[in-house]
């Protein structure tokens, strides 16, 4: 039986000074109350999702917190600014955004919404809802935490949208997505940006533009950009020596190691669940061929790949990926990325191992079986 249950809020059976589904089940009350008067008025921060159900023809939600106006809204949606709250902080943030419904199939439906969901800061908006939202809030390890959510009636963007020059460029442009994804991020715009604008169908060959499930938009770009940085990475002097780096979050443990060698990945993923473990293995040869697709893999590749680039270095790279229970709603792989973007490399020593019984596996022998030259491939 689940320990909330036996709980039911009273006891804090799970020892955290308050429970943090009563605190969600609160913020979720207040913006619930506020959206029942069917006109919400606030600043995006911006934030929009697009649905996987139906596609080509999607569900995308357009969000904004009650009331919250300016950099204040920020933080609702901003992994940069989320990295280091506690997952029952950033469950109340998100569980206060409220999300206007729209269903469509081309980013051309939608107006100005697209733009104000890729601006650099905070967008005005005036939301009108069709009804009222439901009082259901979902709890689903699975799926970030959505605030209350009703159909969209209409929607009004107050305010200019500040988008940047290089994206406001290649909107126009005939471009790939995974070009267009790759240039912008070449010209400095931040990726959490590249992957709405890639969402909502803002780039891409013209007559192909389609709304694109955040889900996939997500993986698909750090896919694209974690393959062009690899491109360059490829042929950078190996490290030395081996190094590793330690990072943690959220009851998310990773351990990474680089070995000189080609550049290659091994990606171990370790769940913990009541009891039982469940593993995900990905290897990635020097090719760049995967055994398989999967996005906690690409959002931590992209970001170890960007510490290589910048020390123009390349290696053989393995990370275990250690989850546990404490990690009870997903908040999205933005916490894999930014937590490894801001690991520091060592070199090996006796602090290693002790990392090592954290996350439960050794790196070093995910390594351990000698890599193909790159000209066995030729």
């Amino acid at each position: 039986m689940s320990i909330c249950l036996k709980c039911q809020v009273r006891k804090l059976l799970c020892g955290l000074p308050r429970c943090p589904i009563a605190d969600r089940i609160s913020v979720f009350k207040l913006a619930l109350s506020k959206a029942s008067r069917l006109e919400i008025f606030g600043s995006t921060p911006p934030t929009a999702v697009v649905g996987e159900h139906g596609w080509p023809k999607v569900r995308i939600y357009v969000g904004e917190p009650p009331d919250v106006f300016g950099d204040d809204a920020k933080k609702y949606d901003d992994p940069s600014a989320l990295w280091g709250l506690p997952l029952e902080e950033i469950a109340k943030l998100r569980s206060y955004l409220t999300f206007g419904v729209k269903t469509a199939k081309t980013p051309w439906e939608l107006g100005e919404l697209p733009l104000a969901a890729v601006s650099t800061r905070p967008v005005d908006l005036e939301i009108k809802l069709s009804k009222p939202p439901a009082p259901r809030l979902v709890f689903d390890l699975r799926e970030k935490p959505l605030g209350p959510t009703a159909p969209l009636e209409k929607a009004r963007v107050v305010d200019n949208p500040s988008v940047p020059k290089p994206l406001e460029k290649l909107i126009s442009d005939n471009l790939t997505a995974s070009e267009a994804a790759v240039e912008l991020y070449a010209r400095g715009v931040d990726i959490y940006t590249i992957q709405r604008a890639f969402a909502l169908g803002l780039i891409g060959v013209k007559h192909r533009r389609r709304l694109v499930p955040s889900r996939w938009s997500i993986t698909a770009v750090d896919t694209a950009v974690g393959d062009w940085l690899a491109s360059k990475v490829r042929y950078f002097p190996e490290i030395n020596s081996a190094v590793y780096a330690y990072g943690e979050y959220l009851d998310n443990k990773y351990l990474v190691l680089i070995k000189p060698g080609p550049l290659r990945f091994v990606y171990l993923e370790r769940w913990h669940w009541r009891g039982k473990l469940v593993e995900v293995l990905v290897k990635e040869d020097v090719r760049g061929e995967r055994s398989t697709m999967d996005g906690g893999y690409e959002a931590a590749r992209v970001a170890v790949l960007e510490k290589l680039y910048a020390l123009r270095r390349r290696g053989s790279v393995a990370i275990v990926r250690s989850i546990g229970e404490g990690y009870y709603i997903s908040v999205g792989n933005w916490q894999i990325r930014e937590t490894l973007r801001r690991v520091s490399f060592k070199p090996l020593d006796e602090e290693f191992k002790k990392y090592v019984d954290k996350v439960g596996a050794n790196p070093l022998y995910l390594l351990k079986d000698e890599a193909k030259p790159i000209t066995d491939f030729l």
